[in-house]
């Protein structure tokens, strides 16, 4: 977990110094406290004055007040440290996913990031609260504390030293059968956010088939193996209190035995004001483990969601920029070499090869598994080829800033990724700075202004994931946001496949007349959505069969003949 201090700020590393001195000061205050007690035993003891003895009792009362100073001082100063490292962990964590690419992504469930950046996150802060106090303070005090009653009594000293032997001894047994049920626990949480977040994803495919009582099992079994670990995991850790309050009496037991037998052998009398005070001073010393053991219950789960943090940011994204980016201009056109692409098994496109220019028409057809997306990913950089170069614009993708090469990209996904607020801020997505009739253009383009207007206009209200609008709607929508800037070139993955042939055909038109010069990359299933393309390329099975026009296509590639002949007659093939 201490992995995570250099992720602290400078701010906050001053505070932890600041901290340090508090705790100190504390520690010291408190440790000073009984031997004060032990003077006021020995004052009365000698019949001391009341004046003498309120005056040692007024120092008491100071070292008190600079304890109880201290110890507020700290519990500012540890939760602005603690909060803030949970705020920067999360930055760091959201913003390191953002960037990775989606082959390196693909090590990680959703479910598992949310939990990683939420509740790991959390437990992680609510540990390094504890541990910056206590952690640090405890001991210390236990030291103080030692070196105190090491001055007392040879005996004494012994008997306190193999209590806490006891004690930590205990502490290492049940640590080493805990920690690997907290590890579980976290894998546990992982599986029941995924299971979670399936169920309520697909809940309308659940309703239908009336799964209602298998996803109800499947969600009870996760969450029984959690609860069974958590229980284990809880009753060990419980077994800690009865331990320390089992060698603190004993301890105590002992110093009163061991003292009252010293103070008879020896016929000190004067002995027992140091007994004590060096009661007190036990105390303190079992106290401060009694503290480490409530961190030894938080620390295994707080070390395991560390390392479930630190795998994260320490993945590393093959994607990296240019370290000499030179000027970008694009110049219209798209261009792949013998392109060869995997999410690291075996090759999902291979060997593909094409060149569009400015203003030009791409389409990608082939059947499902062909590696039509990832061919888009890779235009978008979402992924690097294994073997070849992709162009875009006239230069090597690799040699182009990710942020400069999409600032030139509108991208319509295959699943329309609508989000929580407005139409407006939806469609201003690529540049909030444009004007709603902008907007409106783009949205008359994608043949979406009637429905926006009866919604009540761009500031009608977009609920997660879009669905308070049809399928149809949300591809509109995100058609829409795809041309709204005016990029240079426009992606559209399957974008097209929830519209009716009028409406599809209505857009392609709007598309073509209203940005001619924009170079179009469209990946269809439907022949009727690419045959006006300037080039198609298909695809089967990841490999190339075929580049051309649609009626080239037809003579010379069986692939594209029999997908064109599985949706359309003779009559529409032949005109």
């Amino acid at each position: 977990m201490f992995c995570l201090i250099r992720y602290l700020t400078k701010k906050q590393v001053f505070f932890f110094l600041l901290l340090l001195a508090f705790l100190v000061v504390q520690v010291f205050a408190d440790v000073t406290l009984p031997t004060y007690t032990a003077r006021i035993v020995e004052q009365m003891q000698a019949g001391a004055e009341a004046l003498s003895i309120l005056r040692t009792g007024g120092i008491m009362l100071a070292f008190a007040a600079v304890s109880v100073l201290a110890t507020i001082a700290e519990t500012f100063l540890s939760a602005s440290i603690s909060t803030g490292l949970g705020r920067r962990l999360r930055g760091e964590v959201f913003s390191h996913v953002l960037s990775l690419s989606d082959r390196t992504a693909g090590a990680f469930t959703a479910g598992s990031l949310l939990t990683r950046t939420t509740n790991d996150v959390q437990q992680v802060v609510s540990s390094m609260v504890l541990i910056l106090r206590l952690g640090v303070g405890a001991p210390l005090m236990a030291g103080m504390a030692i070196v105190r009653i090491a001055q007392s009594s040879g005996e004494l000293t012994f008997v306190t030293a193999g209590a806490v032997v006891i004690l930590l001894c205990g502490i290492a047994a049940i640590l080493a059968v805990t920690l690997p049920r907290f590890k579980l626990v976290q894998k546990l949480t992982d599986r029941l956010n995924g299971t979670l977040r399936d169920t309520l994803t697909g809940i309308r495919v659940v309703r239908a088939y009336n799964a209602e009582e298998y996803e109800r099992a499947r969600f009870e079994e996760v969450s029984a193996a959690l609860q069974k670990n958590n229980t284990f995991a809880g009753r060990a850790m419980a077994l800690m209190n009865p331990l320390m309050m089992l060698i603190f009496n004993g301890l105590t037991l002992a110093i009163y035995w061991l003292g009252c037998f010293i103070i008879v052998r020896d016929n000190n009398a004067a002995f027992f004001p140091e007994m004590f005070s060096f009661t007190q001073l036990a105390s303190q010393v079992v106290t401060a483990f009694m503290v480490l053991i409530m961190l030894f219950n938080m620390i295994p789960r707080a070390q395991v969601s560390a390392k479930r943090i630190l795998e994260v940011l320490q993945k590393q994204s093959e994607l990296q920029d240019p370290a000499a980016p030179v000027s970008y201009t694009p110049d219209g056109s798209i261009e792949m070499k013998g392109v060869s692409a995997s999410y690291g098994g075996a090759p999902v496109i291979s060997r593909v090869s094409f060149r569009v220019e400015r203003g030009q028409t791409l389409a990608v057809v082939g059947g499902t598994g062909a590696g039509k997306t990832t061919l888009l990913k890779l235009l978008l950089r979402f992924l690097d080829a294994d073997a070849g170069e992709v162009f875009v614009g006239g230069m090597n993708v690799k040699d182009v800033p990710q942020k400069e090469l999409r600032s030139h990209l509108g991208y319509a996904p295959q699943k329309s990724a609508l989000l929580s607020g407005t139409i407006r801020e939806n469609l201003a997505f690529a540049d909030p700075s444009l004007s709603d009739e902008a907007l409106m253009a783009a949205a008359d383009a994608a043949c979406a202004a009637e429905f926006i207007t009866e919604k009540g206009g761009l500031q009608a209200e977009v609920a997660q994931g879009g669905r308070n609008f049809s399928g149809g709607q949300r591809q509109r929508l995100s058609i829409a946001r795809a041309v709204a800037a005016r990029p240079s070139y426009v992606l559209f993955d399957d974008s097209f496949s929830a519209l009716d042939f009028a409406t599809d055909a209505k857009v392609r038109k709007n598309l073509k007349e209203r940005f001619a010069g924009t170079t179009k990359v469209i990946v269809a299933q439907r022949i009727s959505t690419v045959r006006d393309a300037d080039v198609i390329v298909v695809l089967d099975h990841g490999k190339m069969a075929g580049a051309g026009t649609h009626e080239e296509l037809l003579k010379t590639c069986p692939a594209y003949l029999e997908i064109a002949q599985s949706q359309m007659t003779q009559e529409e093939l032949a005109r």
